[in-house]
C-alpha cells in the first residue's frame, strides 16, 4: 500500500503553540488517513500513457501533461502541471533530449519519482544508414528554442520493441511502488507484449513490400519506425520543427525528391512549406500522428497501427 502523501504546504503561522497545533494536526490527519491503493502515474506525453495505462490497468491513475496538438519540444508549463508534477507517484518521461521543459522541474523530483526512459539499457537504436538520415540540412533557426537530439532520435516508442521494453521497466518500477499489485503490474507488461509481438509481425507484412518506395517526412523523428521496417526515407523537410528550412536546403530537397511517392506532414505544425513543396513536386501528402494526438488513439498497439496504416495507405 502506497503511503499518504503529506501536505507540505500545511503549515500554521504565527506563535510557536500555533505551529505546535498544526504539527499535531497533521499528525491526526496522516494517521487518520487511509493508505492509498493505487498508483498515480504521469507522463509526459500521450504515447507513454497509452503504454503506462497497459500496464497499470485498474491498480491506479495515468495521466500526461501535454494537451492534444501541444509540442514536446517548447511546451509551457503552467502551475497546475507543476501541481500535477509534485503529486504524482511516478513521472515518466524521454528525458531533457525531447522534453526540454521538464529538465529542471525533474530535476527537483527524488529519482525513485521519476523515470528516464532514455536510461534504459535495453533500447533498440536505429541504423542511422539504414534510416536514410540526412546530412548537410542548412536552416534558419527560429526563436531561442533548439531541438537537439544529441545525435539520438528520442521518439523510441516508434518501434515495438522498445515499446515492450519500457513496458517491462514500468512494471519493475510500480512493483516496488506497490508490492502487493506487483504481480498484476507484470502480467499486464507481459500481455502488452504479446499484443506488440502479433502486431510488429502485421505492420511488417504490410510495409515490406513498399519497403523500396522512397519518401520524405516533415522533420526528422521517425528514423525508430523507419528503421525497423527497413523504409526508404530520403529526406526531411526539416531537422527540427522549431527550424525552418534554409535556402540551401530546400534546394537539395528538390533533387532528393525527385522520384518520391510522399511526403508525411504532422498535425502539430504549420505544414504551408510541406504542402508547398508537395504541390510543386506533385507528391501525395500523408500526415503522421507520432504523439496519438488523435482522439480515435485509445491505446499504444492503435498508435502503432495508425502509423503504419498511414505509411502503407500514401505509399501505394
Amino acid at each position: 500500500m502506497l503511503p499518504p502523501k503529506p501536505l507540505l504546504s500545511f503549515w500554521f503561522a504565527g506563535s510557536a503553540g500555533g505551529r505546535g497545533v498544526g504539527y499535531a494536526l497533521l499528525l491526526l490527519w496522516a494517521l487518520a488517513a487511509p493508505a492509498r491503493a493505487e498508483v498515480e502515474v504521469l507522463t509526459s506525453i500521450k504515447p507513454l500513457a497509452l503504454i503506462a495505462e497497459a500496464v497499470v490497468g485498474d491498480q491506479g491513475r495515468v495521466s500526461h501533461l501535454l494537451p492534444p496538438n501541444a509540442s514536446p519540444h517548447d511546451y509551457p508549463l503552467k502551475v497546475s502541471d507543476m501541481q500535477r508534477l509534485e503529486q504524482a507517484d511516478l513521472v515518466l518521461w524521454v528525458g531533457e533530449e525531447l522534453e526540454t521543459f521538464l529538465r529542471r522541474p525533474l530535476g527537483n523530483l527524488p529519482e525513485d519519482r521519476r523515470m528516464t526512459l532514455l536510461d534504459l539499457p535495453a533500447l533498440h537504436w536505429p541504423d542511422r544508414e539504414e534510416a536514410h538520415e540526412g546530412h548537410g540540412h542548412e536552416t534558419d533557426h527560429l526563436g531561442g528554442h533548439h531541438h537537439d537530439h544529441g545525435g539520438r532520435d528520442p521518439h523510441l516508442w516508434l518501434n515495438p520493441e522498445n515499446g515492450r521494453t519500457i513496458a517491462t521497466a514500468l512494471a519493475e518500477r510500480l512493483a516496488v511502488l506497490a508490492p502487493a499489485q506487483a504481480e498484476g503490474f507484470r502480467a499486464r507488461a507481459a500481455a502488452l507484449a504479446e499484443v506488440l509481438e502479433a502486431l510488429d509481425q502485421r505492420l511488417e507484412s504490410r510495409l515490406h513490400p513498399l519497403s523500396e518506395r522512397p519518401f520524405a517526412v516533415y522533420h526528422e523523428g521517425y528514423s525508430h519506425f523507419v528503421s525497423h521496417y527497413h523504409l526508404n526515407q530520403v529526406a526531411s523537410v526539416t531537422v527540427s520543427p522549431e527550424r525552418r528550412p534554409g535556402a540551401r536546403h530546400l534546394y537539395e530537397l528538390r533533387q532528393q525528391l525527385q522520384g518520391a511517392v510522399c511526403l508525411f506532414t504532422e498535425p502539430y505544425y504549420d505544414m504551408s512549406s510541406a504542402r508547398s513543396l508537395a504541390d510543386e513536386l506533385d507528391l501525395k501528402l500523408g500526415e503522421l500522428d507520432l504523439l496519438g494526438a488523435t482522439e480515435s488513439t485509445d491505446t499504444y498497439p492503435e498508435l502503432l497501427e495508425a502509423l503504419g496504416e498511414a505509411v502503407a495507405t500514401c505509399l501505394q
